[in-house]
């Protein structure tokens, strides 16, 4: 193979796996069995003033483009690390979000292994066809364990 062959080559290996890195993981297949709450009972805990954390699994562009309000932005890349770091009581009932729930059903599997059993997935499609406001805008600094 000659230099200039060689050379193509690479930079085509080289943007392919770049690609494939800015990519997010959006079309992961849902895990089976994975709990799943639908848009309808999340939006009635939340209007119900009932204590949930809503965590937006994907990543803070698509975040920023349109979510459930008052949901907190933890890409499922870093999910375990930066989760922990939040210092959830494991009480807690937790719902993850993600645009059809192929990223936020691996989140929830996660945290059962975590001890949460109060966890659960919704899509973020089925929240924007049920007709729910959907906010835009980058992440807030949100703590959990002050709502």
């Amino acid at each position: 193979m000659n230099t200039k062959k060689c050379f193509h080559l690479l930079a085509a290996s080289i943007l392919w796996a770049g690609f494939n890195l800015a990519v997010p993981a959006q079309h992961m297949t849902v895990v089976p069995n994975a709990p799943r709450t639908s848009a309808q009972a999340l939006h009635s805990q939340i209007n119900q003033g009932q204590k949930v954390l809503i965590l937006d699994v994907r990543v803070p562009a698509e975040y920023a483009r349109g979510h459930v309000p008052d949901a907190l932005n933890i890409p499922l890349e870093n999910f375990e690390k930066e989760f922990l770091a939040l210092h959830v009581p494991k009480t807690t009932t937790v719902v993850t979000v993600c645009d059809k729930g192929g990223r936020s059903s691996h989140a929830v599997v996660l945290l059962q292994k975590l001890g949460y059993s109060a966890s659960s997935y919704c899509t973020l499609e089925s929240w924007k066809s049920a007709g729910y406001k959907v906010e835009s805008g980058g992440a807030k600094p949100v703590k959990p364990n002050s709502k």
